[in-house]
């Protein structure tokens, strides 16, 4: 499925926000990005409203501020039981810890920016009158890290993988199109930040990869936890084992458990390891003798 579709698919599936919302052709009136006009013939109960809409907008940005942003409106009549500021928390809900896993694509999760109020169609204090708020949300991008052998990331990967066995990791467990974070199952996921060379030889050439864990759940005490179990473990073994067998020496290591999870991460590892300027060579049979007698 599209981002716009696995969208539309975590909302309508979402039955206490459904259950707020009127529908049409027998669907929940969620839609992308306009609603249909209210002349048309299958509108639930004979009314448009409350119904929600939505539109997106991605692009590119290197500082990971956000991928782009995710707009959601709510409508309502202001004669109706129901008030955008009752739908609100649900939408927000329904997206928090929430990674969504386009078809070809990479996975997205949505950080809350801003609530805006409005008002369709003059003086809120008159009957009929059609009343709103906009979510509006941030887009975040969690593209795979795997570069080349050795790989630093996928060293944590497994790593972590290893400490918490129940969690899932992104970019080393397959992920499903919609994967929602919890208590139980927290999502995991690593980033290179940078590499620098600090040094080399006649053999090596040692690098400095500087790599975020972010850990996803929507349990502050769970997130605390896992953060200070990941931080200890590798304060104690000092280093992680490569996928090529090769040491990576923990240099230094830094846990923030006041930053954001989804944008910056709590646990801030600096990896020392080796890139191999030669493989080693094979030994080879230049000269064969045998025995026949």
């Amino acid at each position: 499925m599209k981002l716009e579709e696995l969208i539309h698919k975590r909302f309508v599936s979402t039955a206490e926000l459904t259950e707020m919302l009127t529908t049409f052709a027998g669907v929940p009136a969620v839609f992308s990005p306009d609603a249909p006009g209210d002349e048309q013939e299958g509108w639930g109960g004979n009314t448009q409203y409350p119904m929600v809409t939505y539109n997106y907008d991605l692009q590119a940005n290197e500082e990971r501020n956000s991928a782009g942003t995710l707009s959601v409106s709510i409508l309502c009549q202001n004669t109706t039981e129901v008030f955008p500021e009752d739908i609100a928390p649900v939408v927000k809900k329904c997206l928090r810890d929430v990674i969504l896993l386009p078809e070809g694509g990479t996975p997205y999760c949505f950080a809350w920016a801003r609530t805006d109020a409005f008002t369709v169609g003059g003086d809120s204090g008159k009957a009929g009158v059609v009343i709103g708020c906009e979510v509006r949300f941030d887009i975040l991008e969690y593209p795979s890290m795997e570069t080349s052998d050795p790989d630093p990331v996928m060293a944590i990967d497994r790593y972590v993988k290893e400490l918490y066995p129940e969690c899932l990791v992104m970019g080393y467990d397959r992920m499903e199109e919609i994967t929602e974070a919890s208590a139980d199952q927290p999502v995991v996921y690593c980033r290179l930040i940078s590499t620098d060379k600090q040094e080399e030889t006649n053999t090596v050439a040692w690098m400095d990869g500087r790599i975020a864990v972010h850990v996803l759940c929507p349990d502050s005490t769970v997130r605390i936890k896992m953060a200070a179990g990941i931080a200890n473990r590798l304060s104690l073994d000092g280093e992680v084992i490569m996928l090529d067998h090769s040491p990576m020496f923990i240099k230094r290591l830094q846990v923030n458990y006041k930053s954001d999870y989804l944008k910056e991460g709590q646990v801030f590892i600096t990896g020392h390891y080796g890139l191999l300027r030669y493989k080693a060579k094979p030994h080879v049979l230049m000269v064969a003798h045998g025995n026949y007698s």
